[in-house]
């Protein structure tokens, strides 16, 4: 792969495509954490992710602080960090 020479002409070209029915936020500070609750809806199954939105983002960061605190603060997880 190093120094080897490309061939432009043999790249394909990609489509991107707009994912329609997903979250939006019309905040910029807003996108990350709509992407870690979609992932977690997604990880479980869930396919109505409608109660991700502006409206009810600080409360879905609060509890995703929480649940990462929770994490961290676990028994097993700190002695597992000891060792």
């Amino acid at each position: 792969m190093m120094n080897e020479e490309i061939n432009f002409n043999d790249i394909v070209p990609f489509q991107v495509k707009k994912a329609e029915g997903l979250p939006k936020t019309k905040l910029p500070f807003n996108c990350g954490l709509f992407v870690v609750k979609m992932l977690e809806c997604r990880s479980l199954g869930l396919k109505k992710m409608s109660s991700i939105n502006d409206d009810t983002a600080m409360d879905l960061r609060s509890n995703l602080c929480c649940e990462m605190f929770d994490q961290f603060m676990d028994k097993d997880f700190q002695e597992g960090c000891r060792r």
